[in-house]
């Protein structure tokens, strides 16, 4: 399954432009050049900034989010969930950072607590591009606990929100096949290429379920494609 990894964090900050002849006790102005940092995938220096901005004001929730959100990005999962609790003690309200918190979750094999953060998110903003975030990566971590009627009916909510969410598509198929219900497997991954056609796990998956049925040279044509995409990224 796909998570949304990224997502979370996009746009919260009104400017990703960070004034290097501004005031150095500015807390917002680290939090922005953090962000800026994060966004062109320097992620260790992102963690820096928004730990100088933590430092100039602890009490901003928006950089404790952000500073989990590079956390994870790093692989420092233990700490991101620190700090995503440090933010949502100051804010409970953000869905984001209940989305950023069950990612951290997730990735430390805390499924159960994950799929509560995530339905948290939900409950917070229900029709919104979190929630469709926050559905999606529902579905993986039920998934993951074998509850794949659960996490068809989680994708479906997403897809319901944003009926182009590929990773939903993709990750529906996946449970799906699962279920052992390859031909609507196929269909989802193939509704998922369709979407995004550089997308090669979902180009592998259709591949996997078509194979699955007995179709061995069509399998073979989408998995050389996922395998040229894969090396193009």
């Amino acid at each position: 399954m796909d998570l949304n990894r990224d997502a979370a964090t996009e746009g919260e900050v009104d400017e990703a432009v960070f004034d290097e002849e501004g005031d150095p006790l500015d807390a917002r102005a680290w939090l922005r050049r953090g962000v800026a940092l994060r966004r062109e995938g320097l992620y260790a220096r992102a963690l820096e900034a928004f730990d100088r901005a933590i430092e100039l004001d602890p009490s901003m929730a928006d950089a404790w989010r952000n500073r989990a959100v590079a956390q994870n990005n790093l692989g420092r999962f233990e700490e991101a969930l620190d700090s995503s609790d440090r933010a949502l003690k100051i804010d409970s309200s953000n869905p984001r950072t209940w989305i950023v918190r069950g990612f951290s979750l997730h990735n430390i094999k805390r499924y159960e607590d994950a799929v509560l953060s995530y339905a948290r998110a939900v409950d917070l903003d229900p029709l919104s591009q979190d929630a469709r975030r926050a559905w999606n990566n529902r579905g993986a971590a039920l998934d993951n606990l074998g509850r794949h009627e659960d996490a068809v009916e989680s994708y479906d909510q997403a897809i319901l929100i944003d009926p182009f969410d590929a990773y939903a598509w993709n990750n529906k198929g996946v449970a799906l096949s699962a279920l052992k219900r390859r031909g609507e497997a196929l269909r989802c991954f193939e509704k998922a290429i369709e979407i995004d056609n550089l997308y090669w796990t979902a180009w592998m998956n259709r591949g996997n379920a078509l194979k699955a049925l007995g179709r061995d040279a069509e399998a073979e044509e989408s998995h050389a494609r996922a395998r040229e995409l894969c090396e193009m990224k």
